[in-house]
């Protein structure tokens, strides 16, 4: 089964990015080096297709087609390259803020553009001396009448090297309440913009995650994203009600990944006369690995179902990114175990950099310790904000999501 809560168009859709994958991708593989996470070959062909903005409203020019449409996208485009599902993700987050808290001005400036493909959205929030801790955030926004001064350094920027605009959360004001940090659209070619050498790393392939430095970028107040004061709920929102099921479906597209080369290398090779399937302790262990996989997509197509039907879902979100990337990890660790030596050569197979990719999936958008607690005091009702898949419910599309038709 492909999938679990889907209709004939998101089928259709799943038939559009395989052939886009066997075409443009599989021809293109491997993705190795700095060059080709600099690359934007790839992830402008897929933007101009439409993938990146399927859950921008028609309104603004979008598909409007939800999240299950995009999960499909970024989980498909995962089996054959995590680095590149990855890109895609990172620009499907950059628009997320916009999407929720941006002005009607700057929504229709940006999304349609977003949405034809035109020009490609990253988020920039982690810094090297805060991570992902929000409210340790450093970079500074200064105003100045009408224009803010925008000065320090963001790292680990998914996207960070093919974006045309930036969404950035910087600290506007001293202290670590609610309201010190406020989010602005940046257009990466404006004076005082710069990307840092991209570093090469051991996982995802392709991907551009890089750093971006702001010295008195000087931004006018109305390419702010939301009120002064808003932007920990810019981060907040589009890591809870994107970022968590996007790495969902690229941790998801790793697992079945993995039960791939599984299932091939346990059927080619053969040990005392027959097949390592048919043995039944290298059986049980594919099985363990086929379980994780169906696991995993029920948790993430049941999360992007919820979330395009505007249910309180953010339990859910939560629960498929922190499960699946530890399914992954475990399925991956035990593939090389059934795998043995054969697992150490990258020539003989992939389940090490697969391994590698599992394990980049669990630090974003909240680490496993961080995802624990939060599931711990929503069990406990120590919750006290309202969810934000309630708060920005997704728009309704009723020929998908309104009603149980095949259409």
């Amino acid at each position: 089964m492909d999938g679990y809560l889907t209709r004939r168009r998101h089928e259709q859709l799943r038939a559009q990015v395989r052939s886009f994958i066997a075409e443009e991708i599989r021809p293109r593989l491997p993705l190795e080096g700095v060059q080709a996470r600099l690359d934007p070959t790839l992830i402008r062909m897929m933007a101009r297709r439409g993938w990146v903005g399927l859950t921008i409203p028609r309104a603004y020019g979008g598909r409007g087609e939800g999240h299950v449409a995009k999960l499909i996208v970024t989980h498909e485009i995962a089996r054959v390259s995590p680095g590149l599902a990855a890109e895609l993700q990172a620009c499907q987050l950059g628009l997320a803020g916009l999407l929720n808290l941006g002005s009607e001005s700057l929504k229709r400036a940006w999304l349609p553009r977003i949405a034809h493909g035109e020009i490609l959205a990253t988020i920039t929030v982690t810094g090297r001396d805060s991570g992902s801790h929000i409210k340790g955030i450093t970079a500074t926004a200064r105003r100045n009448g009408d224009v803010w001064i925008i000065n320090g350094g963001k790292a680990w920027i998914g996207a960070s090297h093919v974006a045309d605009i930036h969404c950035v959360v910087a600290r506007t004001s001293e202290g670590r309440g609610d309201d010190c940090l406020t989010a602005f659209l940046v257009e990466a070619d404006r004076e005082g913009v710069h990307l840092l050498p991209h570093q090469e790393s051991v996982a995802l392939e392709g991907f551009s995650f890089g750093e971006v430095r702001f010295d008195d970028c000087r931004i006018p107040d109305g390419n702010r994203i939301g009120d002064v004061g808003q932007g920990e709920e810019v981060a907040s929102s589009s890591s809870v009600l994107y970022g968590r099921l996007n790495l969902g479906a690229v941790a998801l597209g790793i697992l079945e990944a993995i039960l791939d080369v599984v299932v091939e290398h346990t059927r080619k090779r053969t040990l005392y006369g027959k097949p390592l399937i048919e043995h039944a302790v290298v059986n049980g262990q594919v099985g363990e690995i086929e379980a994780n996989v169906t696991s995993a997509r029920m948790l993430a197509y049941l999360a992007a179902h919820l979330l395009d039907r505007g249910k309180d879902c953010d339990r859910e979100l939560l629960t498929t990114k922190y499960k699946i990337a530890e399914k992954a990890v475990a399925s991956a660790t035990l593939a090389m175990e059934i795998l043995g030596a054969y697992s150490l050569f990258p020539a003989e197979s992939p389940v090490a950099q697969l391994l590698l990719d599992a394990h980049a999936m669990r630090p974003p958008a909240g680490t496993p310790g961080i995802q624990r607690l939060q599931l711990g005091q929503q069990a406990a009702g120590l919750t006290q904000r309202e969810s934000w898949s309630r708060r920005f419910a997704s728009p309704r599309h009723p020929g998908v999501l309104g009603r149980f038709s095949d259409d």
